[in-house]
């Protein structure tokens, strides 16, 4: 079971101007392109199975008997607060973590591997990253540049897509020319082949 203490205070995984900045679209398309920008964005989290905005959360595994590590739903894992076997802390000294994967490792003082057990563990930690922002004074954002470049030809797409028949692959103006146009397959998921492969390192499992 996993609560939420402190939620993310963006969702967005790219903002207007550093869209506009690759797609260079016009200030009247602003409304329009920051509806795209929610909406890629909440389609990447759901394709990835995971949220990217930095969350403080604690989660609680019932009835464990494993080995030394067990796996948190989110990452990449910024820093663990708090760790509970049952009621007993444990002290945080006495963990190692793999900030990229989640997994979370107990160990004796001398640095060697001990097995989680008991009828509760409860992991309070923060994870996600910080998500770009056009504010002055933001922070920096450290989301990879790969999603962020996922986001926005994820909106490139929606926008190409807007205005004509999706199910149209190719269109030819006699004496002019032809236009073709790339259309997701049945293997397809995104709606643009670049950002579905930007993506595939992101993606949890479960």
């Amino acid at each position: 079971m996993l609560t939420v203490v402190t939620a993310a205070t963006a969702a967005n995984l790219t903002t207007l101007e550093r869209a506009r900045a690759m797609l260079d679209f016009a200030p009247t398309e602003d409304a329009a392109v920051s509806t795209l920008i929610d909406q890629a964005s909440r389609v990447i989290a759901d394709y990835c199975r995971r949220p990217f905005g930095l969350e403080t959360v604690r989660e609680t595994f019932d009835a464990f008997l494993w080995g030394s590590a067990v796996l948190l739903s989110r990452s990449p894992v910024i820093a663990i607060t708090e760790v509970l076997d049952g009621t007993q802390a444990i002290d945080i000294e006495n963990t190692r973590q793999d900030a990229e994967t989640g997994l979370l490792y107990r160990i004796d003082d001398d640095g060697y591997p001990l097995c989680w057990s008991g009828a509760r563990l409860t992991v309070t930690y923060s994870a996600g990253y910080v998500l770009p922002s056009d504010e002055d004074g933001a922070p920096a954002t450290t989301l990879p540049e790969p999603v962020e470049r996922a986001a926005i030809r994820l909106v490139g797409a929606y926008r190409s897509l807007s205005g004509r028949d999706q199910l149209i692959k190719s269109e030819t103006v006699e004496g002019i020319g032809s236009t073709s146009w790339w259309v997701p397959g049945a293997g397809s998921v995104l709606a643009d082949p670049e950002a579905e492969q930007l993506l595939q390192p992101y993606r949890r499992l479960f």
